[in-house]
């Protein structure tokens, strides 16, 4: 006989359920989107481009997860590459931010 599972055990989300590479995907994307804007965009327009970034960020985590076909932890995985890609655009807009300031 299978042992019941007590309600007050933590589960452990199973590696493959993370689908870490296409996590990583859409943070690579999303460092790719942030500098391009932060190298190529003036910066009075730099925030409504970044806001662009972010979405487009948003929609290629949407695709990507979808992909996998599996409902076990979709808005889990959705939430931490959404917040990992605006992250990711934070820091590399920060970072231009500042080797401008350094640079004037």
């Amino acid at each position: 006989m299978s042992e019941p599972v007590r309600p007050d055990a933590p589960e452990m989300a199973d590696v493959h359920a993370w689908h870490v590479p296409r996590l990583v995907i859409a943070w690579l994307v999303a460092a790719v989107i942030g500098t391009l804007v932060t190298l190529l965009v003036p910066p009075e327009e730099r925030f409504s481009w970044l806001v662009f970034a972010i979405g487009v960020s948003t929609l290629i985590t949407f695709a990507l997860q979808l992909g996998t076909a599996q409902r076990v932890g979709f808005i889990t995985r959705v939430a931490f590459s959404v917040a990992g890609s605006v992250v990711v655009i934070a820091v590399i807009d920060a970072a231009g931010l500042l080797i401008e300031s350094l640079a004037t």
